[in-house]
């Protein structure tokens, strides 16, 4: 088959979860003997060469600010979601319906709600797989109510409503609607009454390093995600601010990395130089959290399986967690494979436990990679990814 995929975003490098689950979807496809064409945004000089690698034929157009900002607001007063307008553009909807006319794909993936203008332009909706990932609607109710700046916090909360009847009609229209964790299936189900048939679960996936480090630095504690996200930014001050003082008055030679593409000056601001350190992009995730002691993940608004977790699990590095990321991964066992906890004390003194205790540490880390070993191989979890459900009469 010919399969179009469609991407707000230029895929590589991949420097976030989103960049990383579609990049893994495309490998899948192309193994399956599939020709990928990629139709994306671009906002700087796209890494062609290593897009190659992966898709047969590229096709970018550069995103326009002053596009965003128009359609945006457009659709903010319309009534669709604002993220749909923030990636919409004519210039898109011109490249795409070329690429349609001149490839005449046999199937098309829209990575995220973001891009389904473009396909419904084309009323190509039948042909179409929607990479929904998460479940923004949940997300959002959670992000509404965080803090952060007013102007946020009351787009968020129009946001939330409009893209909660958004996600419901694509659940009900396209037929096959990919989520990452079952607890996101659930959630959007309840309002659905029985039409559901298009939901499909393919969770996230790693890559498993062939081999993990015996040794490691007891007083490196890490934190993994793209800093762009606010739930990052979010989880990476809270924990620089109501955690880690608790972990310095046990352990006060313990040094915490916060790694992840593009932060924000707010995050910048929290490295110290001494105990805190911000990294920015680290091209090789996997060797710079090898030798971590514990990894962080005191996340508290998110929907779906969270690579963090995964990433340092697959390095046999214990996992500290909040019970919201860790009920998407069934196969969680706190005390055996991670730790789960629930407020600031008990996440500090869990990682003052494991600092301190180098057979724990080492048997949660053992523990932790096989798991994921055992249930999250990216192969594993994609199968069947082109294929619509049953229960619709497309099957490709």
């Amino acid at each position: 088959m010919k399969i179009c995929i469609l991407t707000p975003r230029f895929p590589l490098p991949e420097n976030g979860g989103d960049l990383l689950r579609i990049c893994n979807v495309s490998r899948y496809l192309k193994s399956q003997g599939h020709e990928l064409v990629l139709v994306s945004y671009t906002e700087k000089e796209p890494e062609l060469e290593m897009a190659k690698e992966i898709f047969d034929k590229i096709y970018t157009i550069r995103r326009s600010k002053w596009d965003s900002l128009l359609y945006s607001s457009l659709f903010l007063l319309r009534g669709k979601p604002i993220q749909c307008g923030y990636y919409y553009s004519r210039k898109y909807r011109r490249l795409f319906h070329s690429v349609v006319e001149a490839e005449k794909p046999d199937l098309y993936v829209s990575h995220l709600v973001r891009m389904l203008a473009f396909v419904e332009k084309e009323r190509v909706t039948q042909q179409t797989i929607v990479e929904m990932t998460d479940a923004l609607t949940k997300a959002y109710y959670l992000v509404s109510g965080a803090k952060g700046s007013l102007l946020k916090r009351v787009m968020y909360s129009i946001e939330k409503h409009v893209i909660g009847r958004y996600e419901l009609r694509v659940a009900k229209q396209y037929p096959k609607v990919v989520l990452v964790s079952q607890t996101d299936i659930d959630f959007l189900k309840k309002d659905l009454k029985g039409e559901c048939a298009s939901l499909a679960l393919h969770t996230n996936g790693v890559t498993l390093p062939e081999t993990f480090s015996e040794s490691y630095n007891p007083d490196k504690v890490c934190f993994l995600g793209n800093m762009v996200s606010l739930q990052n930014q979010d989880a990476a001050i809270y924990f620089a601010k109501e955690i880690f003082p608790k972990i310095l008055k046990e352990k006060p030679n313990a040094k915490f990395y916060i790694v992840g593409n593009k932060p924000p000056k707010k995050i910048i601001k929290l490295g110290n130089g001494k105990n805190i350190f911000v990294t920015g992009y680290v091209k090789d995730v996997n060797a710079f959290i090898s030798d971590a002691c514990v990894a962080v993940a005191p996340v508290r608004i998110a929907a779906g399986i969270q690579n963090k977790v995964l990433v340092s699990m697959s390095n046999a590095v214990p996992v500290v967690l909040t019970p919201l990321i860790a009920a998407p991964i069934p196969e969680l066992k706190d005390g055996q494979n991670c730790f789960i906890s629930k407020d600031t004390d008990e996440f500090a003194s869990r990682c003052v436990m494991l600092m301190n205790d180098n057979q724990k540490r080492m048997e949660m880390g053992r523990q932790g990679r096989e798991m994921v070993k055992q249930n999250y191989a990216w192969e594993m979890k994609l199968r069947g990814y082109e294929i619509f459900n049953s229960s619709h009469t497309h099957r490709l």
